[in-house]
């Protein structure tokens, strides 16, 4: 498993559901932030954010943000269109709930 921390910020529910209203976590590095605690496939999901973090590097916000980018130039959704994104879904779809 990836090493990673899970941190239960419940304000920040208010903060990032400003920008995105079904807004639940993000991830930092290896540091997942949450306004609540995440179930088996809400955790695959940022563990895969995580991953992708380990393998981009500091440049990961950047490649990011140009994938976002790339996604609205070619008439898609920024956020449920980003490549990152849906790896991430990927990954929580392979998580049986138990």
């Amino acid at each position: 498993m990836t090493p990673h921390r899970v941190v239960v910020v419940p304000w920040l529910r208010r903060v990032g559901g400003r920008v995105l209203p079904q807004w639940l976590a993000i991830t930092i590095g290896g540091t997942i932030l949450a306004w609540r605690p995440l179930n088996e496939t809400e955790l695959a999901h940022e563990l895969e954010h995580v991953r992708q973090w380990r393998s981009a590097g500091l440049r990961f916000p950047l490649v990011y943000l140009a994938e976002s980018i790339r996604a609205v130039r070619a008439g898609k959704r920024w956020y449920q269109d980003n490549r990152f994104e849906a790896d991430a879904r990927a990954a929580a779809a392979r998580v049986t709930p138990r």
